[in-house]
């Protein structure tokens, strides 16, 4: 009942990585019905890739041993597929939890769209990669040009975020309750 009334999308994992469990959200971001997928493998529904396109979500995945053991996992991003075939990018938290049948550990997938986050990473990307192959003309080649620009420079971590939360037209008082400043 507890995940049935969040808004991000839920699916709870056995040990086998067969799906138990999946909320009305879960339904609504990737267009699964809960009767098409209860009982079948994670890694089928989510087929999760990578930033490169590489398989994510597969048998055996790192998340899913480290929940088997019960340790922490970090939260990421892949991109999925929804009913459709449309791509979505979901941001992924998991919570290893014990079986209340006593058989072992699961994983509880929380989940939440950010394809207009990763779109807007992707121009930022591009746009600097494309500044990044800036090449002034030869010399001679034109007369009155100034003098080279400098280097584009190399962002940090945050400037990327900063820079993506430009990009969404995010708020002021918005990105700094995001940065936490």
């Amino acid at each position: 009942r507890l995940f049935e009334s969040t808004a991000d999308g839920v699916h709870v994992v056995d040990g086998e990585q067969r799906i138990i469990f999946w909320n009305r959200a879960a339904g609504k971001l990737l267009g699964f019905r809960a009767e098409e997928v209860l009982g079948r493998y994670c890694y089928d529904v989510v087929a999760g890739g990578d930033y490169q396109g590489h398989p994510f979500c597969r048998r055996g995945c790192p998340t899913i041993e480290a929940a088997k053991r019960g340790r922490s996992i970090q939260s990421y991003d892949v991109c999925s597929r929804k009913g459709d075939g449309s791509a979505v990018w979901l941001n992924v938290s998991v919570l290893a939890v014990d079986d209340p049948e006593g058989e072992g550990r699961l994983a509880v997938h929380l989940f939440r769209d950010v394809t207009r986050r990763r779109r807007a990473e992707i121009l930022a990307e591009q746009t600097i990669e494309a500044v990044g192959r800036y090449e002034p003309r030869e010399e001679g080649a034109e007369t009155g040009c100034g003098p080279y620009p400098a280097p584009p420079p190399r962002l940090t971590r945050r400037e990327m975020e900063v820079l993506r939360l430009l990009a969404c037209g995010t708020s002021v008082p918005v990105m700094a309750r995001t940065l936490e400043i």
